[in-house]
């Protein structure tokens, strides 16, 4: 999850506290009814404001503004409080405190320092998920064997996380981790079976949270009128479905209540793992980020090869003194960098916190949390006794010196997997290069266009947006595929298309008309032209598209239907000049 719930919030807070809303109060047990389903996330308000300040090392009362595309997209609480916006630009905010410190929003820090300082998790739950920077979600009923009640549970993981990072953590508890993330923004547990409540009084916008797909939608659902969740949510899904495709129905699912998942399809038939034991332990995290692309190759391979998709990847790390750190990531697209890099998030967090543990164990005081700085987990300065001769500083193990301390087995599981629709062997999964000889030979035998590409570009129909380059060379879309195209099909799209003049009837025999406002009479068979029908037992709701109408020579007025018929076959239909075509088929 991209966006960071904890943004909603614009109260100032002056310092780390454990928050607890008024409906944190309750008390149910973690054990009976529904609470399987139950979800804690956690995140720290403005984390990406909290990590830049850890980064450059700055006081707790210096105001921070973080910035990204030369916008404010996270301020800390003295920023807040001197009148910087989320939105402003970098003159407005030195205009509002000209002794802000202004930073340039960095992914890897905000990645880094919050993998650093989530580990006291890792003695305390069985499992946790990182949804993001500065976010992290909790299945309840990993906690019923340790605690008696949520509340109870709540409080005891965040003032171990306050007690050993020092930020401030809002709570969200609810049925469905979208909901849960929604509450944490506003510290605030959703009573068992009020998640659908508590979602329809959620603004539209608050499907950013959601991601960049859902997001997408938000300003077409506002020009519609829809300025809630819940107007959304009382829209018949098949409408939404029809009308906005996958995205459309996503969004519709969250608006409901409905279960959120990164992908429906788990599959947990048999457990994909990849390992490596280094010859020399080492604690450069350049060095492990480098081995694990190929590692992550490997598994994704195996993944792969099973006509499968890996949503959530588990990294273990090993250290020479038989420390071990687990953790699992969820990724939208993952590959071989991606995985690399929360690699050596996990490890430079997990490095730095052994160093911190050993410096305080060796009564040198505490580190700041979370600076990210890569130590062996045996390295730290030895204690000062009172009356005793000072003892020079033990720098630790040299970085290039890997025979003392350090990491020695890397390990990937894949921990979330899922079918994905039509998923097929890849052509190029193997043998590549002969492959790539065998299409050059081609292109030189006949000529550049004997080999093409497909791809998608902007358009209304079917038709239009089919986009073929050749083999080797950057695709150059006629129209615009990044323009809004109103009207336009939606994914998933027909897998085969056509334009053949075909009948459409209502009962009785008669054609069915289509006006702007919809179908004249509910359409019942299909005729073709061999005379063969087929009966229609499933139809979306009816769209008209005007296109080119600045061209009378291109101008096109036609009427969409999308129907699905007694053979289990869907089609997409398109009446134009009086005349119905079958204009595509879905598989």
């Amino acid at each position: 999850m991209s966006a960071d719930p904890a943004a909603a919030s614009a109260t100032a807070r002056s310092g780390p506290s454990v928050v607890r809303g008024d409906s944190l109060t309750g008390r149910d047990s973690l054990t009976g009814g529904d609470d399987h389903r139950r979800t804690l996330v956690l995140t720290v308000p403005d984390w990406s404001a909290v990590a830049a300040a850890t980064e450059h090392e700055l006081s707790p009362g210096t105001p921070v503004a973080v910035l990204r595309a030369g916008k404010v997209i996270a301020a800390n609480a003295p920023a807040r409080a001197a009148g910087i916006a989320l939105g402003n630009n970098k003159r407005a905010v030195g205009y509002r405190c000209p002794e802000a410190h202004v930073v340039v929003w960095d992914e890897d820090v905000d990645n880094r320092h919050f993998s650093a300082g989530v580990g006291a998790l890792e003695e305390l739950v069985a499992r946790f998920t990182l949804l993001g920077p500065g976010t992290l979600a909790i299945p309840l009923d990993s906690l019923k064997h340790g605690y008696a009640d949520e509340p109870s549970a709540v409080e005891a993981l965040i003032s171990a996380l306050v007690a050993a990072t020092g930020w401030e953590f809002f709570p969200g508890i609810a049925d469905t981790v979208f909901a849960a993330v929604l509450a944490a923004g506003q510290a605030r547990r959703v009573e068992p079976g009020e998640t659908v409540e508590f979602l329809s009084a959620q603004p539209i916008t608050t499907l950013e949270y959601a991601g960049a797909g859902a997001t997408e939608l938000i300003d077409t659902f506002t020009q519609l009128g829809l300025r809630t969740l819940g107007d959304l949510a009382g829209l018949d899904v098949r409408d939404v479905n029809s009308r906005f495709g996958a995205l459309g129905k996503h969004a519709h699912d969250l608006a409901t209540g409905t279960e959120w998942k990164p992908l429906p399809d788990h599959v947990r038939e048999e457990r994909l793992n990849v390992e490596l034991g280094l010859d020399t332990p080492t604690t450069r995290t350049d060095t492990l980020g480098f081995l694990t692309r190929q590692l992550a190759g490997d598994l994704l391979t195996k993944v792969r090869r099973r006509g499968l998709v890996c949503t959530q990847i588990t990294i273990e790390l090993l250290a020479v003194s038989g420390q071990s750190s687990n953790r699992t990531w969820r990724i939208e697209d993952m590959n071989e960098n991606t995985i690399a890099d929360r690699l050596r998030w996990q490890a430079e967090g997990w490095l730095a916190g052994a160093a911190r543990s050993e410096s305080a164990a060796a009564g040198s005081g505490p580190a700041p949390a979370g600076n990210g700085r890569a130590s062996a987990p045996g390295g730290g300065a030895p204690a000062r006794g009172g009356g005793q001769e000072p003892v020079p500083d033990d720098p630790g193990p040299d970085p290039e010196d890997f025979s003392e301390e350090g990491i020695i087995v890397v390990g990937l599981v894949a921990a979330e997997l899922t079918t994905p629709i039509g998923a097929t062997r890849s052509l190029f999964d193997e043998n590549t290069g002969q492959v790539t000889h065998t299409l050059e030979r081609l292109q030189g035998l006949f000529g550049p266009d004997s080999v093409l590409v497909p791809g998608l570009q902007g358009g209304w129909d079917p038709a239009e947006t089919n986009l073929w380059t050749p083999w080797q060379q950057a695709p150059s879309p006629v129209r615009s595929p990044g323009a809004p195209w109103p009207g336009a099909l939606h994914a998933p799209r027909p897998t085969t298309v056509e334009h053949l003049p075909i009948d459409v009837l209502a009962v009785g025999g008669r054609s069915v008309g289509a006006r702007p406002a919809g179908l004249e009479s509910r359409p019942f068979t299909i005729r073709f032209p061999t005379g063969a029908t087929e009966e229609i037992v499933d139809y979306s709701g009816s769209w008209p598209v005007e296109s080119a109408w600045w061209d009378p020579e291109r101008a096109t007025y036609r009427t969409r239907l999308q129907v699905v018929t007694d053979s289990g076959r869907a089609l997409l239909l398109s009446k134009e000049n009086g005349q119905w075509y079958l204009t595509g088929r879905y598989r």
